[in-house]
């Protein structure tokens, strides 16, 4: 893994460059990894969530497709479901 896709980095969100996160618990992460970087958005880091302290650095996440069910359990093993829903309720 790459520095911007590790998540280990501290990240300051700044006006220059947005942090973006895919969670990557299972389904296509890697692909819209892919995508991401594929767009050549050059203000933007991408990583790969698995944990809260990576979920808390991210300023925006993308949650692939996948089968909603799996998700939610992945979510709750990994103690990412209530700092998710608390981070959708605050914007």
């Amino acid at each position: 893994m790459t520095p911007a896709t590790s998540g280990s980095r501290a990240h300051v969100p700044t006006a220059e460059r947005a942090l973006i996160g895919v969670l990557a618990l299972q389904g296509d992460f890697a692909e819209h990894i892919a995508s991401l970087r594929a767009c050549g958005v050059e203000d933007l880091d991408v990583i790969e969530v698995r944990t809260l302290a990576q979920l808390a650095s991210v300023d925006g996440l993308i949650i692939p497709g996948g089968e909603s069910t799996t998700i939610a359990r992945l979510l709750l093993a990994f103690d990412l479901m209530e700092p998710l829903r608390a981070r959708i309720r605050e914007g």
